[in-house]
C-alpha cells in the first residue's frame, strides 16, 4: 500500500474513534494533557509560544491560553496561526481581537505577522502520532509547511488513541520533539 493510502486509512480510523468518544471524556482528557504541558521545563523557559485554537475533535488549548498568555493570566507572548491560502502565518494572540477564520477556527485579526524564528516553544495539533514523535496532520499540509521554519521545541498534543504503531513518512514529514497524551510523554531520541 502506498504512503498516501496508508495515511488515508489512519485518518479514517482516528476519525471514527473521535466520533465515538463522548465529548465529556475528551474534555476531561484534554485537561489532563494541558496540565502535563504546563509542567514541561521547556515551556516554562520559553517566552514566546505558538499555540492553536482547537477544533472540537482536537485536544483543547483553552487552559494553556488562560494560564500562559500575558493577555490573560500568564507571562508568555502567545502566537496563533492564521490560514492564508495554503500557508499558516503567525500573529499575536489578543483575546479581544480574534475572528472566526478557516473552518470557523478563531484566529487573531491583528495586522502584524510574527517571524516563525521568534517562537521558542510550539504546540502543534495532529491527527495521529507515533512513539518516535512522527506526526500526521489532516492532509492539507499547513503545519508541514510551517514546521521547517520553527527553530524551537515542537510539541504535539493527542489522545492515547491517536498514537499509532508507525506514521508513514514522506520527505516533507518532520518529526516533533515531544508528543503528549493523557498517559504518556514521548520524546524524540534524535
Amino acid at each position: 500500500m502506498e504512503i498516501k493510502e496508508q495515511k488515508k486509512q489512519i485518518r479514517k480510523s482516528i476519525r471514527e474513534i473521535k466520533k465515538s468518544t463522548p465529548k465529556e471524556e475528551m474534555d476531561s482528557l484534554s485537561i489532563a494533557i494541558q496540565h502535563k504541558v504546563l509542567e514541561l521545563e521547556e515551556i516554562n523557559k520559553a517566552s514566546t509560544i505558538l499555540l492553536y485554537y482547537s477544533l472540537p475533535d482536537e485536544v483543547s488549548t483553552e487552559i494553556l491560553l488562560e494560564k500562559l498568555s500575558n493577555r490573560r493570566g500568564g507571562t508568555k507572548k502567545i502566537i496563533l496561526p492564521v490560514v492564508e491560502g495554503d500557508y499558516l502565518i503567525l500573529k499575536e494572540y489578543i483575546p479581544e481581537e480574534v475572528l472566526s477564520g478557516y473552518q470557523k477556527i478563531l484566529e487573531p485579526s491583528g495586522k502584524e505577522c510574527i517571524d516563525p524564528r521568534e517562537i521558542e516553544f510550539a504546540v502543534i495539533p495532529g491527527m495521529a502520532f507515533d512513539k518516535s514523535c512522527n506526526r500526521m496532520g489532516r492532509g492539507k499540509g499547513f503545519y508541514d509547511r510551517l514546521i521547517p521554519h520553527l527553530n524551537c521545541v515542537k510539541c504535539g498534543l493527542g489522545y492515547n488513541y491517536q498514537i499509532v504503531e508507525e506514521i508513514p513518512c514522506e520527505e516533507f514529514d518532520k518529526p516533533l520533539d515531544i508528543v503528549i497524551t493523557e498517559s504518556c510523554i514521548y520524546r524524540n531520541k534524535l
